[in-house]
């Protein structure tokens, strides 16, 4: 058996999978998420002989190595969710999950297992995933021969209300001009209610006074006074307050300026600020290299590396999912071999949605959480998938689905199998902002006979039954999964249908470690 970690474990789908071999013995986990981590610890073969870890930050790999009586294997999916430009649109333009896999190599730096296998979205060769140049490993990154690209990052624009934004930012004196986290996070959830009388009228309802009170401490400290926070501590509880929305977001884009320079700041990223007179912004010029250059390249030296797409369909999954994995071997173990990634299955074995799911139609679902199973109804004729979900289980766990309104159900009856929201009547839309922006997947009925789209957050998504007027239930996304019917998850409901979203499929999982193992096991 091979002593395995997982890093960024989850509800630990990708662990399941390669325990199913009986050929790898988890030994150590590591994942952030409190309810995930319980739910991993309560479904994995002996479960009190892993050493859990809740954050891979800080974590001393080596000391775990000793601890454990050595690691084989590395297995994990560190999320990475890239600096594209539509990163950039948002509050933030350094997003903590891209250093995760960096972490992760760190491991595989100071355990030197065997082998390890990388598991992530299939856009982690795309050149949207990229890696700011940085203080902390910029000398590594050159020895390594990554190639830099010159980038700029729109930060403000240059003037604001006569200040000189570029002198701010340049003299270092943002604290005179911010407001506090508080206080820009009120005002901007104000300001995205715009369009919404309704969404804007609850939300000041609730945090109208909190708005005041933050407006009221700012002025307190003696800091820079602007016109725009008199005008809306003046008149938030009015109706006219909507004639400063346009203000409020020059002034908000204003504010953004120093959230920015502090990312860069804190993650020590080589930056030098400059006006575009062309456009009047100010930009932070920078560089940067893919992530995918980094995952070929730091290891390189001690390991064989191979990368590219799996589905999820080619190892009996119902459901199409795309990931991008690496597979990485000692050298000296993998020998003469050829490192090769897993093909297509000339002929794939299709499992659908139905073969998945319908037998659980008539079982009694839930909107509450509970830990008790509900007993299996009874079915004529069960698919082998079925029967395989069902094994070991003695009844349905996390039969809970979302709890839906009026309107929710409206769209439910009205749409047929394929169908999504935007096939539904223009009335049952009204209370989208922009409809049309709307994803594909929302409110997406199920085709019964075909398999599912990649399974997310079916809860938000409002995944819809094939034959019910319902949503699908944390069980059910569980089987589209590959989860076994035995494996319990545990947590609020949001974190339950939150944690099969993010998993590896087990059966994929499955697939994927004996595809190691055949490359690893002539060694043993």
């Amino acid at each position: 058996m091979y002593k395995t970690m997982d890093l960024f474990a989850g509800a630990g789908g990708l662990s399941y999978g390669f325990e199913m071999t009986n050929k790898f013995q988890i030994v150590a986990a590591v994942e952030k998420n409190k309810n995930a981590r319980e739910t991993y610890k309560n479904n994995h073969k002996k479960k009190d002989k892993i050493k859990i870890i809740e954050d891979v930050i800080g974590c001393n790999f080596a000391e775990l190595d000793k601890e454990v009586g050595g690691i084989d294997i590395i297995i994990g999916g560190p999320p990475c969710q890239g600096f594209s430009n539509a990163n950039r649109q948002k509050n933030h333009i350094i997003s903590m999950n891209n250093s995760l896999v960096k972490e992760y190599f760190r491991a595989v730096k100071e355990i030197k297992p065997k082998a390890f296998v990388m598991e992530n979205v299939s856009m982690l060769a795309s050149e949207t995933h990229r890696f700011y140049d940085s203080k902390i490993d910029h000398e590594v990154i050159t020895k390594l021969g990554i190639e830099l690209q010159k980038e700029e990052l729109v930060i403000a624009k240059k003037m604001y209300n006569n200040l000189n934004v570029l002198d701010i930012l340049e003299k270092n004196s943002c604290k005179e001009y911010e407001i506090s986290p508080e206080l820009f996070q009120l005002l901007n959830v104000l300001y995205k209610n715009r369009n919404s009388e309704n969404k804007l009228k609850k939300y000041i309802e609730k945090n109208g006074k909190k708005i005041v009170k933050e407006i009221s401490i700012h002025k307190e400290m003696g800091k820079n006074a602007f016109p725009i926070l008199d005008t809306i501590e003046a008149h938030v509880f009015e109706n006219s307050i909507t004639s400063v929305f346009e203000e409020l977001l020059d002034f908000l884009n204003f504010q953004k300026a120093f959230i920015l320079k502090r990312e860069l700041d804190d993650n020590q990223i080589l930056y030098k600020f400059e006006e575009k007179e062309r456009t009047g912004n100010v930009v932070a010029k920078v560089s940067s290299y893919p992530v995918i250059q980094y995952v070929k390249k730091i290891v390189a030296d001690d390991y064989e590396q191979c990368g590219g797409v799996v589905n999820s369909l080619w190892y009996k999954v119902p459901q199409y999912r795309k990931r991008y994995v690496v597979f990485g071997i000692k050298k000296d173990i993998l020998g003469v071999k050829k490192l090769k990634m897993p093909s297509e299955p000339k002929k794939i074995q299709k499992i659908s949605v139905s073969d998945a799911i319908i037998d659980l139609i008539d079982c009694q679902t839930t909107e509450n959480v509970l830990t008790d199973a509900v007993q299996y109804a009874d079915v004529k004729q069960l698919s082998q998938y079925a029967k395989r979900m069902r094994k070991g289980s003695e009844g349905v766990y996390n039969h809970v689905i979302t709890k839906s309104g009026k309107n929710a159900k409206k769209r439910f009856a009205q749409l047929k199998e394929g169908q999504n929201f935007h096939d539904l009547d223009e009335e049952l839309k009204s209370n989208y902002a922009d409809p049309k922006r709307t994803q594909n997947s929302i409110y997406l009925r199920l085709k019964g006979n075909e398999p599912s789209g990649t399974v997310i957050n079916v809860r938000k998504s409002m995944w819809i039954h094939p034959r019910l007027d319902r949503a699908i239930s944390v069980r059910e996304a569980a089987r589209l999964q590959s989860f076994p019917d035995k494996f319990v998850f545990t947590g609020s409901k949001d974190s339950q249908y939150q944690q099969v979203g993010n998993a590896v499929p087990p059966l994929m999982a499955k697939g994927l470690a004996e595809w190691l193992y055949n490359y690893i096991r002539e060694q043993e």
